[in-house]
């Protein structure tokens, strides 16, 4: 009895002393992505900004030219057009995005790597896309249970009559938790650098200088009031 009664003890001990990962919500005031009954709108409104951070501070650590404007549109393309190839996620996270993971995974919303095709946050999401045609490919492939970031790229990007997908943020949250959070899945991040904003090397225009004025007078010693006179000797212009 005793024996049992230390195993409880102990039990209890290290069940108190376990550390939940906590964090602390950096987005809270920023507008909800995603709103339905039995969603946690909080937890999910704050994993799309910690994946837009990302992507943002991604896209303007690689960009190479200086005119270009890194909105959340751009940087959403950007991803979702890499994400068609082999996307090496590691060189996308973050320290908060990957703490913000550790607390998705207690929505149980993933078979390992791969979004659940019926969940609460994908019936949340099937209802709210705004292109009806998007839409209707979401659900048609949740119905199926043939949900997959390829095939959803190819719903998104394939239609060029499509417009403002990437401002729809439902349909960006979803790309936040199918095509970027899943990927941490099954991925070491315990020798990773976390991305962080690079600071872009200053550029300073080159003064232009303008042409000289070309001085042909000088240039061919034309100038006879410098020119030294020649001094002739008794003998010049005989012959001897």
């Amino acid at each position: 009895m005793k024996k049992i009664v230390l195993a409880a003890a102990i039990s209890i001990s290290v069940l108190s002393c376990k550390q939940e990962v906590t964090f602390e919500y950096k987005y809270a005031d920023k507008p909800a992505t995603i709103t339905c009954e039995g969603v946690d709108t909080k937890l999910l409104s704050e994993a799309y900004y910690a994946f837009e951070n990302a992507i943002i501070t991604h896209a303007k650590n690689t960009n190479r030219r200086p005119n270009v404007n890194i909105t959340p549109e751009y940087a959403l393309k950007n991803f979702v057009a890499r994400s068609r190839g082999n996307i090496k996620i590691t060189d996308y996270v973050t320290e908060e995005s990957l703490i913000v993971f550790k607390t998705l995974k207690d929505l149980d919303i993933w078979n390992g790597p791969q979004l659940k095709n019926k969940t609460v946050v994908t019936e949340c999401i099937g209802n709210t896309i705004s292109n009806p045609t998007i839409k209707g490919s979401f659900n048609t492939l949740r119905s199926v249970e043939s949900l997959s970031p390829k095939l959803m790229i190819s719903a998104m990007v394939d239609n060029r009559a499509i417009r403002d997908q990437y401002k729809d943020k439902v349909l960006m949250t979803y790309v936040a938790l199918d095509m970027y959070y899943s990927k941490f899945y099954n991925t070491d991040f315990s020798a990773v650098t976390f991305l962080t904003e690079q600071a872009q090397p200053t550029v300073v225009p080159a003064l232009k200088k303008s042409p000289k004025t070309p001085q042909i007078g000088k240039a061919l010693d034309l100038d006879v009031k410098k020119k030294a006179p020649v001094k002739h000797g008794p003998n010049d212009g005989h012959n001897h």
